[in-house]
């Protein structure tokens, strides 16, 4: 009896962690790609550089979760695309995390906050979050902020290039 309630935990053990693809890590993608340096000068600098006065779409080049070394493949086709009249559109791309993040699109508003060379998204929702602009140089931009992940918030940082 000892034997077979043993085998059971050890197969419903290994089923659970089958399950638990959501995160699956890669060898970091970030060798050779440099961290942008620059801040914008102005607020209207760092609207332009978002939006390119109009919409901008910004592909992820590299996106790390605190706690975890690699990163997650599923990351690197999202994009954030900012248009001038203060909304963005997240896309999860195709390549899906799992869970909520299947089919993963997601809309709201923006604005700057300049001062803290914050972006603020879905200010004054239960949704609202910001990121903070840690370099942008060309054509790239590094964000840092919090998620939160299974009811814990963890640090993200992300580079992100603007399609062209």
């Amino acid at each position: 009896m000892k034997k077979k309630l043993s085998y059971l935990v050890l197969v419903i053990t290994l089923c659970v962690l089958n399950a638990c693809k959501v995160v699956q890590l890669e060898e970091a993608p970030d060798k050779g790609v440099t961290p942008p340096v620059g801040k914008p000068v102005s607020e209207a600098a760092f609207v332009s550089a978002l939006t390119n006065n109009d919409n901008r779409k910004w592909n992820a080049l590299t996106f790390q979760l605190e706690g975890l070394k690699g990163f997650q493949k599923c990351r690197l086709d999202d994009t954030f695309t900012f248009f001038k009249n203060g909304t963005y559109r997240y896309d999860g791309g195709k390549l899906l995390c799992g869970g909520a993040d299947n089919k993963f699109v997601k809309t709201g508003i923006w604005e700057v906050d300049f001062k803290n060379l914050k972006i603020i998204f879905d200010k004054g929702t239960s949704l609202e979050t910001s990121a903070v602009l840690s370099g942008l140089q060309e054509d790239k931009m590094e964000l840092q902020g919090e998620v939160e992940v299974f009811g814990k918030m963890l640090d993200i940082r992300g580079i992100y290039e603007y399609a062209k």
